[in-house]
């Protein structure tokens, strides 16, 4: 039974560890334990509008709530055969307490650098790994913090790239591009190219800004991506040359957006660009054909 306890344990850190590696420190990449957090805690947070608008920060807390239980649980288990044997006790009864959760509370204790001195490993073997929990939940904080600070800067552009598109809407200059000289439009359809293509770089990067829902519908992407489809058919339509290769470049652009993410997020329905784009309007809460979060 030591030997399993110990293995497991071991088993559950380096899952732990390794969906923080896939995470944080791979620009292209998502653990599978964080991926099934985000879709969780997105198909909750669906019931409510307040809820919604608190999905974002909620999936972020929900997934670092679950490393640190899987860290925490996995070294407890190692520590759980030397329980009584392998620490010294000052002031505490460990009789008093059931073996796991005396395992689970040093196992904390040591996560989180408290070294509270009560209880010290003796036994050689938790001496020596016993620090390594502590270095492990020095540099989650850290993780945490700098996840925060990566999201961020993200989402900010996410946020522009609504503001841009709900701005040209509003002017009229994503339906009447053919009353603009044609520098001025092709100017428009590659500022919008680019942005897009910022975006799309944004969510290969840093899935989960895709969970950041937006209360207020001129700061939602999702929900102004429609405007971008009528730019891009404005600009397909017009008589320049060069308005229709930047339109043709920005169709580009939109259908890349959408192969992402029909490929990072398989709730979101739809064939064709519009109606992916669509589904994720519908699901932030900004669809335009009055159809609900999937």
């Amino acid at each position: 039974m030591a030997a399993l306890s110990t293995i497991v344990g071991i088993v559950l850190v380096v899952v732990a560890l390794n969906d923080v590696f896939q995470t944080l420190l791979r620009p292209t990449a998502t653990g599978r334990l964080s991926t099934v957090v985000f879709r969780t805690v997105w198909r909750l947070s669906r019931r409510g509008r307040r809820l919604a608008t608190a999905s974002g920060p909620l999936t972020i807390l929900a997934t670092v709530l679950v490393w640190l239980t899987l860290i925490a649980g996995g070294w407890a288990l190692v520590y759980l055969p030397h329980i009584l044997d392998g620490f010294a006790y000052s002031g505490v009864d460990p009789s008093a307490y059931h073996p796991f959760a005396e395992a689970m509370t040093f196992s904390l204790v040591a996560l989180t650098t408290l070294g509270l001195g009560d209880v010290v490993p003796v036994d050689p073997v938790i001496r020596a790994i016993a620090p390594l929990e502590a270095l492990t939940g020095f540099a989650m904080l850290s993780a945490s913090v700098s996840w925060f600070m990566q999201l961020y800067p993200a989402l900010s552009r996410r946020r522009a790239v609504a503001i841009e598109l709900t701005s040209l809407h509003e002017a009229g200059m994503t339906r009447d591009l053919a009353e603009l000289s044609p520098e001025r439009a092709a100017a428009i359809v590659r500022s919008v190219s680019r942005s897009l293509a910022e975006l799309t770089a944004d969510l290969v990067q840093n899935a989960e800004i895709f969970y950041f829902a937006e209360g207020d519908e001129r700061l939602s992407a999702p929900g102004a991506l429609r405007y971008a489809l009528e730019l891009r058919d404005a600009a397909l339509a017009t008589a320049s040359a060069d308005v229709r290769a930047e339109g043709r470049a920005l169709a580009s652009v939109i259908d890349e957006l959408a192969r992402v993410l029909r490929h990072q997020y398989p709730h979101l329905a739809g064939d064709s660009a519009a109606d992916v784009l669509e589904s994720a309007a519908s699901g932030h809460g900004h669809g335009h054909r009055g159809r609900t979060a999937p």
